[in-house]
């Protein structure tokens, strides 16, 4: 497996400067104080051969995910390895058909929508990710919330901005996910698990 490694900034290029990253955040972490990126230096490891690879120069996190060798069709998995935002390093297999995007991690939200993108789901593989994206920098990769919720208030504000297209674009990807949730969902929970 080739492995790429690349050297995160404080903050994203072309951004704000830290001070104004933590305005549009909020507080950085868990504890409600800022993150140390914003005065530190995060390294970052990108993995080849992945479905998703990414990390976050803002927190250190990481997560690499591909289709782990128990998944079929009726049972995706995805075997995800990663780093927390305590800096902790982790692996999981997500079985995708349980994932409920009203309780789910940024982990899970991230392996659903890197599988319907794999799948070809128009809707998913048109939205950027950037909810997804944008959480990265201070929600920690295993740590439960309310997507759906989450991606409302995200189009509602950029509907307000008189983004209107662009809010339609997210709320057409939470639908995605609502309806594999749905659909898959009760399945998965009838699929024998090893």
């Amino acid at each position: 497996m080739s492995v790429l490694s690349i050297q995160g900034s404080g903050y994203p290029i072309g951004s704000v400067s830290g001070k104004n990253i933590r305005n549009v955040f909020g507080q950085g972490g868990e504890s409600g104080r800022a993150s140390s990126a914003f005065g530190g230096n995060y390294h970052g490891t990108l993995k080849m051969g992945y479905l998703h690879s990414g990390f976050s120069p803002v927190s250190g996190q990481e997560l690499h995910m591909k289709y782990d060798e128990s998944s079929t069709n009726d049972d995706p998995v995805m075997y995800v390895e990663g780093k927390d935002i305590h800096g902790k390093n982790f692996t999981k297999k997500i079985h995708l058909n349980d994932v409920d995007v009203e309780k789910a991690t940024l982990a899970e939200m991230t392996a659903l929508r890197a599988h319907l993108a794999q799948q070809g789901d128009k809707s998913v593989k048109a939205s950027s990710g950037i909810p997804i994206m944008a959480l990265s920098s201070h929600q920690d990769v295993n740590t439960s919330m309310d997507f759906k919720q989450y991606y409302e208030n995200w189009a509602s504000n950029l509907e307000n901005a008189g983004q209107k297209q662009n809010a339609g674009i997210y709320i057409s990807e939470l639908e995605r996910y609502l309806f594999y949730h749905h659909r898959k969902g009760t399945l998965g929970r009838s699929v024998s698990k090893n």
